[in-house]
């Protein structure tokens, strides 16, 4: 048994479908056949189900795949720590900003000012499943999860409505369900955390906001907002610079609404120094950022 074969067997258990991965491998297909055989020949079991034309991993298959992945990650944090025994120089660090993208300029110079020698590969693209995961990630959900060795905790957040000053509505204290149905409502592009948690609350609530407008990212919305396409859903405090004194930010009585920041990052990878730095900085940045913003406007929500 050999890396090789390993390799070959990973990439075909994540398309099952042995001519893709021959083509992705830049290898005869019966080459690729071969060698699969060979390793199910030296395990002394299947590995694959043959369907037809077809094949399907199976449950030893399965079993196999995960002792293979532990393989190839401890090989890659093998080599990352040996990089950094080798050389400081290369301290870059993949983070991905699912959310609180407004504070990302105040986080990069903290981070800056902690270490200058940090070079931050930053996205707001959800990494694909082949991709390799980033090293932090800035996300939030709708229910608060405990701190693990994979996530952290940094701030919950209420999340309200914001309208144009001009809007009819604009000079309640409060907006009820009743007078916002049949609103036009903006909304980011599904799949971002925002939009996913605006529509789990708004099925708890059982209220179907009219969506006329949707944005692909906050400063379009932020944009629009003054024009009066409608109402959006924006979290409180760290969409605070969003707002003009064209909009008015509303809380909606009956529709209680948070969302909750955290980071995280996958533990079974090697962090390096310039990880961690990267980790605590941002981790402290969010515990003065909450000491300033203490959440007393949004009650505890239960069974989200």
């Amino acid at each position: 048994m050999d890396l090789l074969q390993l390799k070959y067997f990973r990439e075909v258990a994540r398309t099952q479908q042995l001519s893709k991965t021959a083509q992705k491998l830049h290898i005869a297909q019966p080459s690729l056949s071969q060698t699969l055989k060979r390793l199910e020949t030296e395990l002394g079991c299947s590995l694959f189900d043959r369907q037809g034309k077809g094949i399907c991993l199976n449950h030893a298959g399965t079993i196999f795949l995960r002792y293979v992945e532990q393989v190839f990650t401890a090989l890659d944090n093998a080599r990352l720590e040996l990089d950094e025994l080798k050389s400081s120089e290369d301290q870059t660090v993949s983070l991905y900003v699912g959310s609180a993208s407004m504070l990302l300029p105040a986080i990069v110079r903290r981070i800056q000012k902690k270490d200058p020698g940090i070079r931050l590969q930053i996205t707001q693209q959800p990494p694909s499943p082949n991709d390799p995961l980033p090293a932090l990630s800035l996300t939030s959900v709708h229910t608060l999860l405990p701190d693990s060795n994979s996530r952290i905790f940094l701030l919950r957040e209420p999340i309200k409505a914001v309208l144009p000053s001009n809007h009819r509505l604009a000079d309640r204290s409060a907006l009820t369900l009743d007078e916002i149905r049949g609103e036009s409502f903006s909304e980011l592009v599904s799949g971002t955390n925002l939009t996913s948690i605006v529509r789990h609350y708004c099925e708890r609530y059982h209220f179907s906001p009219n969506v006329t407008t949707v944005a692909d990212t906050p400063a379009v919305m932020r944009d629009l907002l003054p024009l009066g396409p409608g109402i959006a859903f924006i979290p409180e405090y760290t969409w605070h610079d969003f707002l003009t004194p064209s909009m008015s930010l509303k809380a909606v009585s009956g529709m209680p609404m948070e969302r909750f920041l955290m980071l995280s990052w996958n533990p079974e990878s090697f962090q390096t120094s310039a990880v961690r730095t990267c980790r605590d900085v941002i981790v402290r940045y969010f515990k003065e950022y909450t000491q300033a913003h203490p959440v007393t406007s949004v009650q505890p929500l239960h069974n989200t």
